[in-house]
């Protein structure tokens, strides 16, 4: 009688992993948006030159019609500024290539500062002036 149960149990949880798919569907997002956050620390002294910085790149924004990123600045604490994007892809978004918004922001640095060097030069020296900066990845329903 033993016997019949362990092999009734078993024959029972194996019908039970058969009656899953094999592959998981992934949950729907379309109730969430997902942001990119970044806490940005800058230089000593250097805060100045990086509104500077930061207006080139919101007119280059403009110019190729892209949202810009919402930007707080900091009165206390450590960081110096916060800078949010939405993920219009979710966190997809964060892989590394450019989405069509980021490929139309770059032409237009580009178009704007004269060259692509020129416009790579632009961003090295933004990154020049950053002590420190963290990035992480959040939802906020809809």
């Amino acid at each position: 009688m033993k016997k019949f149960i362990f092999y009734a149990a078993s024959l029972f949880l194996s019908t039970l992993l058969y009656a899953h798919p094999d592959e998981p569907t992934p949950p729907s997002h379309s109730k969430v948006m997902w942001h990119s956050i970044t806490v940005i620390d800058f230089n000593p002294g250097a805060v100045d030159d990086a509104r500077e910085f930061i207006k080139k790149f919101e007119t280059a924004s403009e110019k190729a019609g892209t949202p810009p990123p919402t930007t707080y600045w900091f009165e206390s604490g450590k960081y110096d500024l916060v800078v949010t994007w939405v993920l219009n892809e979710g966190p997809v978004d964060m892989k590394g290539s450019w989405s069509p918004d980021g490929a139309k922001w770059w032409d237009a640095l580009v178009e704007q500062e004269g060259s692509e060097e020129a416009a790579k030069q632009l961003q090295a020296e933004y990154n020049e002036l950053i002590a420190s900066s963290v990035t992480n990845l959040a939802r906020k329903a809809k």
